[in-house]
């Protein structure tokens, strides 16, 4: 195995493994630091490497977009260039005709062309007309100069879009790579606790603590405000919910005991197996009064379907709804992800009556 892991080595070009080496051993630094006291929340650690990952892959995102926005800008210019030279040779090919023939008469011709006139009538008419020419041709010049002034402006544009768009390339390629920083020192932590009894069991005891603590939220949730419709009729859907995501049921309710560490821990839901990225649904119709992070869980949504029924989907990637909004069965509520999750991608599923969590499984449809 020595021997195979280090022809892989020698084969791949150096300078990248010295790079993922340093980079491997920058996260392991970071996730050592991030765990250093005992004091330090396993939680508030991974809470925290998980929105630097966020934040950063956001800015990411929004530099995309600027820099997108500006290759719309740069061809805009393009085009504008490429109109202002067509314009140029439109005035050209119709004054040239007209230069070389005056040039060729002179202004010995043109006094020669007044001179010829039979009548003091004719002389004006004709000087009339040849300052009409003459005018004529001193705006046409005029027009080309214009535009030749805006090809200028349009090639000024493009080039500075172009300056532009570089520097938002290389943002978005800084912030990118800080992403993905932030990922590997979150895959370090996770790993740590994964890999420790003692680690793993502080993250448990803390999961315990903020599921107390959930309670106490749920408990203090204010009531509906005059004029908010006042759901009913939840406790008549046991056993026909549908499931709030797509998966098999991987940890069910209650005591679990893990096989590797063989520590127990109380399940006050579900977990679904479901793909990360997949749409989580409201079960019921209700109102959501919580649509944001809570530590242990990731980001949250709870939504309140009355008679003091609540439900909680948690650890979503994505979240698109907001407190306060009324949602109907089968509203999307969000999408499958793992923030907060110390175990990857899973839906976290409960339902509580009266604050009390019971067994989803009983509730939902088979």
């Amino acid at each position: 195995m020595r021997a195979a892991a280090l022809a892989l080595l020698l084969a791949a070009d150096p300078r990248a493994q010295l790079e993922a080496l340093r980079a491997r051993r920058a996260a392991e630094e970071a996730a050592a630091r991030q765990l250093g006291g005992r004091e330090r929340s396993i939680l508030e650690a991974l809470a925290g490497a998980e929105r630097a990952a966020a934040e950063s892959a956001s800015e990411a995102v929004r530099a995309e977009a600027a820099r997108v926005e500006a290759e719309g800008v740069l061809a805009r210019a393009r085009r504008e260039e490429a109109a202002a030279q067509e314009r140029v040779a439109e005035h050209l090919a119709e004054l040239a005709p007209r230069l070389r023939a005056r040039q060729r008469l002179g202004r010995l011709g043109e006094l020669r062309l007044l001179a010829a006139s039979g009548s003091i009538a004719e002389l004006a008419r004709r000087e009339v007309l040849l300052g009409r020419v003459l005018a004529h041709d001193l705006q046409v010049l005029a027009g080309a100069r214009g535009a030749l002034a805006e090809s200028e402006r349009a090639r000024a544009a493009r080039e500075a879009d172009s300056q532009r768009l570089a520097a938002l390339a290389a943002e978005a390629e800084a912030r990118r790579a800080e992403a993905a920083a932030r990922r590997e020192e979150h895959r370090a932590l996770l790993a740590a606790v994964r890999g420790a009894l003692a680690l793993h069991q502080r993250a448990a005891e803390e999961l315990a603590a903020q599921g107390h603590k959930l309670a106490e939220f749920i408990a203090a949730l204010p009531p509906p405000r005059a004029g908010v419709p006042v759901h009913a009729g939840f406790a008549a859907l046991r056993g026909k919910l549908p499931r709030p995501a797509d998966g098999p049921v991987a940890v069910g309710f209650g005591k679990v005991v893990d096989q590797r560490f063989k520590t127990v821990t109380v399940q006050k839901g579900i977990d679904i197996a479901a793909p990360a990225g997949s749409p989580v649904r409201a079960v019921a119709p209700g109102r959501v009064v919580h649509a944001g992070w809570f530590n242990g869980y990731g980001n949250l949504v709870i939504v309140d379907h009355g008679d003091g029924y609540h439900t909680l989907v948690a650890h979503l990637e994505s979240m698109t709804t907001a407190m306060g909004e009324e949602v109907g069965a089968g509203t999307r509520l969000g999408t499958v992800g793992q923030t907060g999750s110390l175990k990857g991608a899973y839906l976290y599923f409960e339902i509580r009556e009266q604050g009390r969590p019971v067994d989803p499984r009983s509730w939902l449809a088979r």
